[in-house]
């Protein structure tokens, strides 16, 4: 099952791309279909979920250089998996009738799709470098399709990933090198890596270079700095797998390599990374909240909750590490939501200037009620599913530095400032210009809604999400 959840959409959107490149609706519908079954695939796993990794494949790949084909599923994975095939479900509905070349576009999304559930599963390192670099390269493309401006965005990206990439293959090679001198067996199987003696400050080093290439990806401030130009030059579809999906695998490779691999480094750098968290969660709110492109705001506004989850980590403690999984989650559903906003804008020919809107909510009240659920979610409203990750979070972090803790609850304030501030220029007051708008119609309705009873559900029953990822969270804090 878990080679199908890889390989099934990589391989999907390729025929779909060579043989359906003619007809875009088969091509649609075909990409929909495959996206559906590997949610059945996650669902289905989900079902059979058992202790640690319940789920493993392994074979002989490259022997004579320890390199191995192996899988492995625990709780962990398996919730950030099932988070990215309801994202890339409901990317797919968001670009519905906004894209014509649907044979390349969904294709580009299930490869990038498989990847990501590649570097879900990947225990041998060498293999979770391959997928991780093949994560890259539809994204990029994906991100780079709008004209000019996107496409300078899109290399920023990749130059930033690329470079953290080469950072994390020398700590993997020096990893390997030093765990084959030390025990005489040369290998990049995650279990037994997991015991490489070493001393604290080689530690530190290597940990670095692994950090260096998931804080691109999260993106950690100040490695942060290709994020809202991204997000907010590409197509709302694309934004939401960036930063719904993508951003995922940088707090997962924290958990699942740095913290465990290098727990001597991670001890020392953890101050640091917690100050860097409670910076970013401050500093991308204040420049959110001075943003007249309603893109932006959410771009920013992704980058400072993301922010929060890097305190959340670097925080080791077991209520901290479960908030940043569950803010992950959060975070996810809710720039679906959010980027969803943008694109039902965009189809109805208007920009994403808040100076030219004001009023919307006479003209669009299923928009102006499903659009304030996700941004009471974004403000950490109880009851929604924000709140949850934000509160264990914070109550896990004053535990262990309470200064930077409170530097972060402010960024929190700050996001109800900013978020309040675009739902008030976009949605209230009088109209700024007599226009007709048509409100949502059936299939726009259902992504938004399905997102809010999603928010809705986990704010309400957090502990059908949390109970899978325990076991990983409580072993990673015994470790701290």
């Amino acid at each position: 099952m878990l080679n199908l959840l890889i390989f099934l959409p990589m391989v999907g959107g390729f025929l779909i791309w060579l043989l359906l490149r003619r007809s875009a609706v088969a091509a649609r519908w075909a990409v929909l279909a495959v996206a559906l079954v590997e949610a059945v695939i996650c669902l289905k796993l989900w079902a059979t979920m058992g202790d640690g990794f319940f789920a493993q494949v392994h074979a002989a790949w490259l022997p004579s250089f320890g390199v191995q084909y192996l899988l492995g599923m625990d709780g962990l994975s398996l919730v950030l998996a099932l988070l990215t095939a309801v994202v890339t479900l409901g990317a797919l509905l968001v670009a519905w009738n906004a894209v014509e070349d649907w044979a390349a576009f969904g294709a580009l999304i299930l490869i990038a799709e498989g990847a990501i559930m590649g570097v879900l599963c990947a225990l041998d390192l060498v293999l979770f470098y391959v997928f991780w670099e093949v994560m890259i390269v539809p994204i990029f493309f994906l991100a780079a399709r709008r004209g000019a401006e996107a496409r300078r965005a899109a290399m920023r990206f990749f130059l930033f990933t690329i470079v953290g990439s080469l950072l994390m293959l020398v700590s993997l090679v020096a990893l390997y090198v030093l765990h084959g001198q030390a025990t005489g067996e040369y290998t990049f199987d995650y279990f037994k890596l997991l015991h490489t003696p070493m001393g604290a400050h080689l530690s530190l080093w290597l940990m670095l270079g692994m950090l260096s290439a998931f804080a691109v990806k999260i993106p950690m401030f100040p490695l942060h700095l290709w994020a809202p130009d991204t997000y907010s030059r590409a197509e709302a579809p694309v934004s939401i797998m960036l930063a719904g999906a993508m951003a995922n695998m940088g707090a997962y490779g924290v958990m699942r390599f740095c913290l465990p691999l290098f727990p001597a480094g991670a001890q020392i750098f953890a101050p640091w990374g917690m100050a860097l968290g409670a910076i970013g969660v401050v500093y991308a709110g204040l420049l959110a909240l001075v943003q007249n492109d309603l893109k932006r705001v959410i771009a920013y506004s992704s980058v400072s909750h993301m922010s929060l989850v890097v305190l959340g980590l670097f925080a080791w403690q077991r209520q901290a590490l479960d908030g940043a999984v569950f803010l992950l989650l959060a975070h996810g559903i809710g720039v679906l939501g959010l980027f969803a906003v943008t694109a039902w804008i965009e189809a109805r020919g208007r920009s994403m200037d808040l100076d030219g809107m004001g009023g919307w909510f006479k003209l669009m009240p299923r928009m102006g009620i499903l659009f304030l659920i996700c941004l009471l979610a974004g403000v950490g409203l109880p009851g929604l599913a924000n709140f949850v990750g934000e509160f264990l979070v914070l109550a896990g972090g004053v535990e262990v530095n309470l200064a930077w803790s409170v530097v972060a609850a402010l960024g929190i304030l700050v996001s109800v400032m900013y978020f309040l501030r675009a739902y008030e220029r976009s949605m209230l007051g009088p109209l700024r210009e007599e226009i007709e708008l048509r409100d949502l119609g059936v299939r726009e309705t259902f992504v938004m809604g399905a997102t809010a009873l999603l928010l809705l559900w986990l704010g309400l029953f957090p502990q059908v999400l949390l109970s899978p990822v325990g076991a990983v969270t409580a072993a990673l804090a015994q470790m701290h």
